[in-house]
This record gives structure tokens, sequence and C-alpha cells, in this order.
């Protein structure tokens, strides 16, 4: 049976669920209300927060299409805020995405059932074919929807995590700025490495200046599909068959599809940053071949 016969795609009600865009500065711009120094609990006080917050880290979906499923993304436009393209992405059976289901009762006699994808963690290999170079990330939940969650269920199912990620994380790792600099919990400000659930390494370069939904061009500088996983303690090592531009990562043979090898080493030291109202983001700390690279990987509010 058809797709179409039970889903339509797309974002929702355009006032409904438009995001604000939100300005990001510089990382050490003191224009930024947001900017704030990292922080960094003692042992004793990590113990009370984990005590009083249980909840406190990152609950991350991961589900593999069983079928292939048609979304409509309406992607913003880098140069003019009011323009929208409306576009088609396919994303072949089989494939990892992260997301998350839900309904939503719009009368007491209409409940749609919704799967809604992390536009943020779509690779570039699945956008590609929709995309072009003026297109920015949109500004709506990207989801597709049916009268029942049972028709959802035939299409997504839940997984575990693939071994290339790791806990509490949803893909996207930043240059991390340094404990002497204020930056934005909110925005990142320094270049972008992403680990997608489908499995490429992306590396693209932070837009200064501009919106939360300009920040980093749809299309990356370099990419590259993963081949073969291996994790040793605290570190992953990912292997892949060409050199990614603007990383770390090391020739360990001559050819094939694992010639390169880029290590992700958890560091362990985990800060935490003032959101602006009550609570703290937790952020984590990666070193990618000698670069450190900084995660949200929780929260917690008072």
């Amino acid at each position: 049976m058809k797709f179409k016969r039970f889903f339509f795609a797309g974002a929702l009600l355009m006032g409904l669920l438009a995001i604000p865009a939100i300005s990001a500065s510089a990382a050490n711009s003191s224009s930024d209300p947001d900017a704030t120094l990292p922080s960094y609990p003692s042992a004793k006080q990590w113990a009370n927060i984990k005590k009083s917050y249980p909840d406190l880290w990152s609950k991350i979906g991961y589900y593999k299409t069983t079928r292939p499923v048609s979304v409509t993304v309406k992607f913003s436009d880098m140069k003019d805020t009011k323009t929208v393209h409306q576009k088609v992405v396919r994303i072949p059976k089989g494939t990892t995405v992260i997301g998350k289901k839900f309904k939503m009762n719009w009368s007491k006699t209409h409940v749609t059932s919704y799967f809604q994808f992390d536009f943020d963690t779509l690779s570039y290999a699945l956008l590609k074919p929709a995309l072009k170079a003026n297109f920015a990330a949109p500004r709506q939940w990207t989801v597709v929807g049916a009268k029942r969650m049972a028709s959802i269920n035939k299409y997504f199912v839940k997984v575990s995590r693939p071994t290339y990620m790791p806990a509490y994380f949803s893909g996207d790792l930043n240059k991390f700025p340094g404990n002497k600099v204020k930056f934005s919990p909110w925005n990142a400000s320094t270049d972008q490495v992403r680990i997608t659930p489908d499995g490429y390494v992306e590396y693209t370069k932070v837009n200064s200046g501009q919106d939360s939904y300009r920040l980093f061009n749809l299309v990356p500088v370099s990419a590259v599909k993963i081949h073969k996983v291996r994790v040793k303690n605290n570190t992953r090592y990912l292997y892949y068959s060409h050199h990614l531009k603007g990383l770390g990562d090391r020739q360990v043979a001559k050819t094939g599809s694992t010639k390169y090898r880029l290590a992700v080493k958890n560091l362990h030291q985990p800060f935490t940053m003032f959101d602006g109202d009550q609570g703290d983001f937790i952020m984590s700390k990666y070193q990618l071949g000698k670069t450190v690279y900084y995660t949200q990987s929780g929260s917690y509010s008072a």
C-alpha cells in the first residue's frame, strides 16, 4: 500500500509552529546578552545536581524507517527572511533518524498523530537532492502525520543508539572557545562538526553574525560516510575512505573504505552554562584530533 494513503507531510500550521530566529554574536562579544563563562561544578556539587535532577541528561530518540518516507520541508532563505522554499526530501528505507512521536488534539473530534524529525540531524546526503545554495534551515517543525499512531508506527520503529553516536548526544559539536571566553549556550559561534544518525561526519564553518537559522550552511565544507567504528575506553574511532577537510583525522591505510580514522575522545570534563532563567545547560567536551569541541548533553532547572 502506498505511503500517500496514510500520510500527509510537511510543516504544521504556519503561525502556530513558526519558531523565532535568534541573532548570534561572535564568541567573545560582550553584546550577546546570553554569553556566559563555562562553570565547572565540584564533585560534591555534581552529586547534588544528579540527586536533585535525575532526568537531567538529554533523551535522544533513534528511529529507523521501515519504508521509504517523503517529507515536505519548508526551507528558509540565506538572504531573505520572508522567502520559503518548499521541497520534498525523500528518506530511504532503513535510514536511522532522530525524532519523536506525538499526538496533537486539534479539537475533540480531530486528533492527529505525528513523527517530528530533528531537522538539524538530517545528513547532507539526505538533503542534497532537494538543496540549492541559497537554502537555509526551516523555521518550522519538519513532520509527517497520520490519523492514527498505528500508521506512524508502520514507518518508524525505535532502535538503539548507533555505535558511532556518543550517549546523550544529537550529533553537533562546536569548537570550544576556551574557559576564559564568554559564549552563548543557545547559539553556536564557532565551526561545527556533525556526526549524523545515518552515519556521516560533516564539517561546516560558522556564518558569524547570522540568526540561528543561517548560522551554518546546509552544504558542508566536507562530508564523508562512516564505514567502520571501534570503541576503546572513552574514545570512538571512526573510519572512512578519504580525508575530511577541516578535521585532524589520520591516514591509517593505503587504500579502501577505512583509509582514514578520526578519534572522538570524551574528555569527561562536563561544564555548565547559565540558561538565562533558573537553570543550566550541561555541556560535554570531546577532542577530535587535536581540537577540543563541546556539545550539549543535558539541562536542569529550578
